[in-house]
Order: structure tokens, then sequence, then C-alpha cells
């Protein structure tokens, strides 16, 4: 019924049956519902507009980190600047693992898995405030490790001109 209603995936629709029949087992009721494959249904739909929702926000991440970072979308790349934009992103992905342990989990949880402030605090035990600095600290450190690598692009470029 969910792959009729909701098509192949993502998310695949016998991971989101099997959640939601889950899900109904840990629900603890004061009564059974009067309908209760109406109920299951219900759950299911709701975590498939739950995944909707994830998957379009972790779209806008990724859009915004492209943004950020200066690199062009993929589908209006040349061979040299999508060659440019898997070098950008190796030193992206360097800086965020040479970030403090702390710094790299919250801004993962922030920016990769689009969690909010909120719900960060809310499993962690960390203020808001220290989250807000600490995802800004590892920002301000990705963008002056970005900045190092560009400029150090553009000089080997200029060289490589004055050679020619």
């Amino acid at each position: 019924m969910l792959r009729a209603k909701f098509g192949n995936g993502p998310p695949d629709p016998e991971d989101i049956a099997q959640q939601a029949f889950m899900r109904y087992a840990e629900t603890q009721l004061t009564q059974p519902p009067d309908n209760p494959k109406a109920f299951v249904y219900t759950i299911a739909r709701n975590l498939i507009i739950d995944a909707h929702r994830l998957q379009t926000r972790q779209e806008q991440l990724i859009d915004d980190i492209f943004v950020e970072t200066g690199l062009a979308p993929l589908n209006e790349s040349c061979v040299e600047s999508s060659y440019l934009q898997g070098e950008k992103m190796l030193v992206i992905e360097r800086a965020v693992a040479s970030l403090p342990a702390k710094q790299r989990d919250l801004i993962v949880a922030s920016r990769l898995r689009g969690e909010t402030y909120q719900q960060i605090a809310a499993r962690t035990g960390y203020s808001m405030a220290d989250i807000s600095r600490n995802i800004e600290r590892a920002h301000s450190t990705i963008q002056t490790i970005l900045q190092a690598w560009e400029d150090g692009r553009q000089q080997y470029e200029l060289q490589q001109r004055e050679y020619l």
C-alpha cells in the first residue's frame, strides 16, 4: 500500500513499514486504537513525510555549502572546474577532520544531518550558546583553511602563467 501511494522511495517503503510497526509496538496506548491498520498507516505516512523533509533540508544544506564555498552546481561545471570542486571538497573534508572532536561533531550534526541547535542541545546536554560558539569557531576555521588553499592555488596558477 505504501509503495502504491508513495512510490519506490527513497525512503524504501519496506523500511518505512518496518519502522511504523516498531513505533506501533513501542507506543504505550491506554487502549488499542479502533482501527490498528489505519493507525499504523498514519505512522508510516508521517515517517515518509519526515524523511522527505529531512532530505529537503539536507539538499538545502548542501546547496548552502556550495554557495558559501563558491562551488558551482555540478551540472554547471566544465572538467576543470569539476576537478577544482573536487579538490575544494577534499580540503573541506580535511578541514572538518582537523577540527577538535566537539566542534567536528557539532558541525556535522548541524550542517550535514540538519539537526537544529535545540535538537543538538537535547541530545548532547550542551547549552545552545556553547553549540553556537563551537559551530561558529568550526566555520571560521574551515573558512580560514579554504582561504589559504584558494590563495595557494591562485599563487600557483600565477607562477604557471609566468612560465608560459
